[in-house]
């Protein structure tokens, strides 16, 4: 594109000014071409900040014959955006837009020059390794460089922490310890990012003191006791490991977290070390003695089968109770009442027993009467049953107390309701003797109970007949045999048997399954009882 201006004649003098360009002011020479436009040559164009472009500038006549001038006026409306020479090199300074004037014999032509910032090429991030400890803090600077490496300044940084719980980085650029870890830390200009590698350490230990500094434990007791770790300004450090342990564990024991346990009477150094650094005190452990022992209850009375848990209390002299000393449990009639080593009571038979505690020389006593548990109910299972001739099944009896709590070891008489129909042995095993309905009875301490028992003949479950094939003559018989059995294959007898030809042309056959042979040919012979037949194939010649 051509850019031209023309001014009219007759010219006297023109002087144009303003804030975006600079014009000349000058009369025409007579005798000389006249200047009807400048044409400015390349329009518009766009620079980064720091290039250059060189504007090209031609006087014209009214014919559009270019005319020779010398020297031509150059003007930069913002000489902070665009600067321009006298031989209309145009510099770009910084974003933003300025109007480049050229003015020849007083006729001017201008053209807008639009200066972008220089892109940021890549990130520069010092240091790239770091290490801090926590809640220390490291700056780390990011510099934005074009593609010439060269340093661009004024630009956004925004920064950010792969793992904040380990370090944390504000927008300043300062790296602030959090955690022992590694992060990394990652500054972004203009979509560009550099990375810096932070590791986080914690202080190191100067001292290890422990309280409370000196103490005296008796016998089964304990105390916590705690370490304090500093650094060597003196600040608490907190979050290490401490290994506690005690240099005469059969004197008292340590536990992982310091709790100290008095075992027997001695003396002792307990030791808490972290990260090589060991503090240590002294823990003097002394007997106590047992005063008496007291048993609650003191006097019970239980059932035959039931348990009781004796509580247990060591004194000393003062009153004062006593705990983690050993106990030792007993009973004078231990066929009566038992106890275990943690003073649990069993009654076993109706009669008296003494139970006593023992602990360092000192005894308790407490009495116990153990009476039988009387049956309130019998329940029996199956609580009735169908049962076949020659069936089998057993029955079951539960005693339960009135309170419906089971009872064992009780004795159980069994009998049958009607010993024709079926009979019941003393370990409640009922047989089926003949079809009817009878009950059988169970009892035990005066108590009864009863269960419903129906007795019937086995249902006929298969019929076999013998021989299965025949080949008989004319006029001449065989005598077929139906065999019977139940579910189980017990054979069963008495039993109405029905026969049936299906040809009696052929063969004949009677109600007690004698076959007569007609004529020649084929007939299926059946035997039919209760609804269950068997079938076999004649022939006859």
């Amino acid at each position: 594109m051509t850019i031209r201006y023309r001014l009219s004649r007759p010219l006297t003098r023109l002087c144009v000014a303003g804030a975006l360009m600079v014009l000349a002011c000058a009369e025409p020479i007579v005798g000389d071409p006249s200047v009807a436009s400048v044409e400015l040559t390349p329009p518009s164009p766009t620079l980064r900040a720091g290039a250059t472009v060189v504007l090209s500038a031609r006087a014209l006549d009214a014919n559009g014959n270019a005319v020779p001038v010398s020297p031509l006026a150059w003007s930069s409306s913002d000489a902070s955006v665009a600067t321009v020479s006298a031989t209309g090199v145009v510099t770009a300074t910084a974003p933003g837009a300025a109007r480049i004037a050229v003015s020849a014999r007083g006729v001017s032509a201008t053209t807008t020059v639009t200066v972008t910032q220089r892109p940021v090429a890549s990130l520069v991030v010092t240091p790239a390794i770091a290490a801090v400890r926590v809640g220390g803090t490291v700056l780390v600077r990011a510099q934005p460089l074009d593609a010439d490496n060269v340093a661009l300044v004024g630009r956004r940084i925004t920064w950010s922490s792969s793992d904040p719980t380990v370090a944390r980085v504000d927008a300043e650029g300062i790296v602030t310890g959090v955690a022992p870890g590694a992060a990394t830390i990652a500054a972004t200009c203009e979509g560009r990012t550099a990375q810096a590698a932070v590791t986080i350490t914690l202080p190191p230990i100067q001292s290890v003191s422990i309280t409370p500094g000196l103490d005296t434990l008796t016998v089964g007791t304990d105390r916590q006791f705690t370490a304090t770790l500093r650094d060597a300004a003196g600040a608490v450090l907190l979050g290490r490991v401490v290994a506690w342990s005690s240099s005469a564990v059969t004197v008292a024991a340590v536990t992982a977290t310091g709790n100290v346990i008095a075992l027997q009477p001695g003396s002792t150094t307990i030791s808490a070390s972290s990260e090589g650094r060991v503090g240590t005190v002294t823990v003097v452990v002394r007997a106590r003695a047992a005063g008496a022992v007291s048993l609650t209850p003191s006097v019970s009375t239980l059932t035959v089968g039931s348990l009781l848990t004796l509580q247990t209390q060591i004194t000393d002299n003062n009153g004062n109770v006593l705990t983690n000393r050993p106990v030792t449990f007993a009973s004078d009639a231990p066929a009566v009442a038992s106890v275990t080593a943690a003073g649990v009571v069993t009654a076993l038979a109706p009669g008296n027993a003494r139970i006593t505690a023992a602990s360092e020389g000192k005894t308790g006593l407490a009495s116990v009467q153990v009476v039988p548990l009387p049956i309130a109910a019998l329940e029996i299972t199956p609580a009735s049953a169908s049962l076949s001739v020659g069936e089998v099944q057993s029955f079951s009896v539960v005693a339960r107390a009135a309170n419906g709590a089971q009872l064992t070891g009780r004795s159980i008489a069994w009998r049958s309701g009607a010993t024709s129909v079926l009979t019941v042995s003393q370990t409640g095993v009922v047989t089926g003797v003949a079809p009817g309905v009878a009950l059988v009875v169970a009892e035990s301490e005066g108590i009864s109970t009863t269960s419903t028992v129906t007795v019937s003949v086995p249902a006929v479950a298969s019929i076999t007949i013998a021989p299965v094939n025949s080949l008989i003559g004319q006029n001449s018989s065989v005598q077929l045999v139906a065999s019977l059995r139940d579910a189980s294959g017990a054979p069963l007898s008495g039993r109405t048997i029905t026969w049936r030809s299906s040809n009696e042309n052929v063969a004949f056959v009677s109600s007690t399954g004698v076959v007569v042979g007609v004529r020649s040919g084929t007939a299926i012979i059946t035997a039919t009882s209760e609804g269950i037949s068997a079938s076999i194939s004649i022939t006859v010649r």
